[in-house]
């Protein structure tokens, strides 16, 4: 893994870099390739053939996360978010097909049922699959498994096939694939699922920071925007007198030379742990933020995460008035105890505080690292260049991932 430095307070701070391009948001989220279809010979099938494709490997949190995505007709039948694929030429038209699948450990078994009005088209079915949702999540190493599917045709049985397939660990998170013809797609969105806002450690950050009275409440932006800027150092503030450090682990449970994927905390783990990388601190700074109505970005360079915010609400949408913030300078320098003084009005106000200024440090950090190199790859739409956008990455159906 590649690693850039940062100095801060005449310190030098690694921060990890991932190992792949990533690009704008996108909404194919679901490592698919072009279904395997059955062969068909010269003339009409007078036997019906039919074939197995399993989009492996299989990672958890592709599944927990975009069950209710958005998705463009992937010319299937059945489900659209579909692993398993059963490419299958009728050997008669107006055939009624029956389809089971059954994942070993992951799943109850799941089946479709439907006709096939031509005898000499391919078609593609993908039976949903009844997943098992405490099982994916309790998935912390990588296994094997196997995946049965077994087809009739007009009450025939015509076989069982069995694919061993591996499942990645619920934490691997895949941002990038290389498809059959070199390209490279993008699945950086992912990184949403990982951003949490109904997570319990929410409540216990937001609890802590109005103890600490950095700010009276968290009225998103009815206060205008220094209480916005406020409110993210109360946030800080909590994290720096929790001891939360910099963690440079994102190795994932398994390698792929097609799958470019990460090992991301789940936000409730960096906190417990008091470690955390680019990216947990990220989406652990954003899960806060999007929870007391703020609206978060991921932005994404080569190698590298840092998290942003609006402002002001009326300009959200329009990628202006922004303001960012570097999450691995967080265990940086002097660090306040939790046993420090609250703040006060008068004496030990927020914005005298060591830990403000590094707060301030911090920001004017990630405004020069978004100005200068992210901002114009943006603009020139270079790969490895993103923002995730929270809010419109839930719209498209990208959901949290419970812990």
């Amino acid at each position: 893994m590649m690693c850039r430095e940062i100095k801060s307070n005449g310190e030098t701070r690694r921060i990890e870099r991932m190992t792949a391009f990533v690009a704008v948001l996108a909404v194919a989220l679901l490592l698919n390739t072009a279904p395997v279809a059955a062969k068909q010979g010269a003339g009409k099938a007078s036997e019906p053939n039919w074939a197995v494709h399993v989009e492996k490997p299989i990672f958890p949190s592709v599944l927990l996360s975009t069950a209710f995505l958005k998705m463009k007709n992937r010319h299937v039948l059945g489900d659209p978010h579909g692993v398993v694929l059963v490419g299958i030429e009728p050997g008669v038209a107006h055939a009624h097909v029956h389809v089971s699948v059954q994942v070993d450990g992951l799943s109850a078994a799941s089946e479709y049922d439907g006709d096939l009005e031509s005898a000499t088209k391919k078609y593609v079915i993908a039976p949903t699959i009844r997943w098992n949702t405490d099982k994916l999540l309790s998935v912390h190493q990588p296994m094997p498994t196997t995946i049965s599917v077994s087809v009739k045709e007009n009450g025939k049985a015509l076989g069982t096939k069995t694919k061993r397939v591996e499942v990645r660990a619920v934490n691997d998170v895949p941002f990038a694939v290389r498809e059959s013809n070199g390209k490279t797609k993008d699945l950086s969105p992912l990184f949403a699922a990982f951003v949490n806002e109904n997570s319990p450690v929410v409540d216990k950050i937001l609890k802590k920071a109005l103890y600490y009275r950095a700010v009276n409440s968290f009225a998103g932006y009815q206060q205008g925007e220094q209480n916005v800027e406020m409110q993210v150092f109360a946030i800080w503030n909590v994290l720096q007198r929790e001891h939360v450090k910099y963690s440079s682990i994102t190795r994932p449970s398994g390698a792929s030379k097609r799958i470019y994927s990460q090992s991301v905390r789940f936000i409730g783990d960096s906190y417990r742990m008091k470690q955390a990388n680019c990216v947990d601190g990220s989406v652990l700074f954003a899960s806060v933020l999007y929870k007391i109505g703020l609206y978060p970005v991921l932005v994404v360079i080569p190698g590298h995460m840092f998290v942003g915010y609006y402002l002001d609400k009326k300009d959200y949408g329009h990628f202006q008035n922004m303001q960012f913030l570097e999450t691995t300078l967080i265990g940086a320098g002097k660090q306040p105890s939790k046993y420090n003084w609250r703040f006060g009005h008068f004496l030990h106000t927020p914005r005298s505080t060591y830990s403000y200024r590094q707060f301030s440090q911090a920001v004017a950090y990630a405004n020069k690292e978004y100005n200068k190199e992210a901002l114009p790859g943006l603009r020139a739409g270079k790969p490895g260049y993103a923002l995730i956008d929270i809010k419109a990455a839930r719209d498209k159906g990208i959901s949290p991932i419970s812990e």
